[in-house]
């Protein structure tokens, strides 16, 4: 992997007309698809609708190009998704979805997934872990720790890079920390996108920050910590990685826009853990990598270079 720059890369493409532009079609798509998040019931009422529905599978368009395979482990369904035809890159993506932990696969994920598949030469496996308020993290992480395990012995350590975004970020990170402490074989590496790094949020930045944020809101964190988390201070680094200890993690790639909340969260990583290689896009929203935008597509870009270097 690259030495990592010892300050946040700034990454401009645009300039801020073209930031106020997609805040505020964000914002309006936010009120339209996902109302009251930034209460306790708001989102309680998005998690009774995204049980009604389940995990988002995948769009057609994409069962037509790409081998995509559902299998369960366990009690826990998995998705793998692959390009029909693949060099001999032996590369295996592990991917943990976003939602504030209490969210399921959504669709716009699939963007996602396809734009990694697309930019990455590597198989990807999706698996659906378990939400709260249902399950809390005491029963998230170690099943997702027996997964990776699995995929490990299979695929070998070396081939295995952790991805996740948003919430996803969060246990990917956790995992990578838990592994480590364990003594447990450390992926190949970890790719980033707009993690939640700090269940607490309670950077200085982030009130500012939040003002610019068309979808992530401090509360949505707190209150989604709050079900994930509810038997443990929020500073625990078993639930917020921020927190926990940054030596002897694999090299590490955070992504992050400027119009997010979770800026903080790469920013405050960056300066805790200088070897961290934190990018942040100028005018980007919370995953813009999903986003289909050109700034989207050379964060893609650039995660397939750091897999590859």
């Amino acid at each position: 992997m690259p030495e990592a720059c010892l300050v946040t890369k700034k990454i401009q493409m645009k300039g801020p007309i073209r930031g106020k532009l997609l805040f505020w079609i964000s914002k309006i798509a936010a009120s339209i698809l996902a109302p009251g998040l930034h209460t306790m019931e708001g989102l309680q009422a998005a998690i009774r609708k995204n049980r009604a529905k389940g995990p988002a599978l995948p769009p057609k368009s994409m069962l037509k190009n790409y081998n995509i395979n559902e299998t369960n482990t366990g009690d826990m369904r998995v998705f793998s998704i692959e390009r029909r035809e693949r060099s001999d890159s032996s590369n295996v993506l592990l991917y943990f979805h976003g939602g504030a932990m209490v969210l399921d696969l959504q669709p716009i994920q699939w963007n996602l997934i396809k734009g990694m598949v697309d930019h990455i030469d590597a198989k990807i496996f999706i698996p659906i872990f378990q939400l709260a308020p249902e399950a809390i993290w005491r029963e998230t992480m170690p099943q997702i720790l027996h997964f990776y395990l699995e995929v490990v012995q299979k695929y070998g350590a070396h081939n295995v890079i952790l991805v996740g975004d948003s919430s996803g970020g969060c246990l990917a990170m956790l995992l990578a920390q838990m592994l480590r402490d364990k003594n447990n074989p450390l992926p190949a590496a970890l790719v980033l996108y707009s993690p939640v790094l700090d269940l607490t949020a309670t950077g200085e930045d982030q009130p500012a920050l939040e003002k610019r944020d068309p979808s992530v809101s401090i509360s949505l964190i707190r209150n989604a910590a709050s079900l994930w988390a509810p038997d443990v201070r929020h500073d625990d680094p078993r639930v917020s990685p921020l927190y926990g200890e940054q030596s002897g993690l694999p090299p590490t790639i955070i992504f992050t826009g400027d119009r997010e909340v979770l800026e903080s969260d790469g920013l405050r990583l960056k300066a805790i853990n200088p070897e961290v290689d934190h990018r942040s896009y100028a005018e980007m929203p919370h995953v813009f990598p999903a986003s289909g935008l050109a700034e989207g597509n050379h964060a893609l870009k650039e995660s397939a270079a750091f897999i590859k270097s």
